[in-house]
């Protein structure tokens, strides 16, 4: 089963994460893996590789638009990673101040 987990910095994604497939493991910090991808010229990741997992990953389009042309690409790269993952799941939900919130599937 492949899970996607959004939501703002520090709403308890990963803890809600581990919750639903402790034995399974987690792919923490999505973002993170898209940074690590473009400031080492890595190819990006796609979607296929998170599929039956877990994936947790941080809202970070719904601030000011970065003056940087590195951190605006970091943004749209993850978005579009964590839209394709999406598409994909099984399940997607969305944590706010700890609150989960099924967006699609069944929880």
């Amino acid at each position: 089963m492949t899970i996607l987990i959004v939501g703002g910095m520090a709403q308890g994604k990963s803890a809600f994460a581990r919750t639903l497939s402790p034995e399974a493991g987690v792919v923490d910090n999505l973002q993170d893996i898209v940074r690590q991808a473009l400031d080492t010229g890595a190819p990006l990741p796609q979607a296929a590789e998170f599929l039956g997992k877990t994936v947790v990953c941080t809202e970070l389009g719904c601030g000011i638009v970065p003056l940087d042309a590195g951190e605006r690409e970091w943004r749209e790269q993850t978005g579009r990673l964590c839209c394709d993952i999406a598409a994909q799941a099984d399940r997607v939900y969305r944590l706010t101040c700890g609150i989960a919130q099924c967006i699609k599937g069944e929880p």
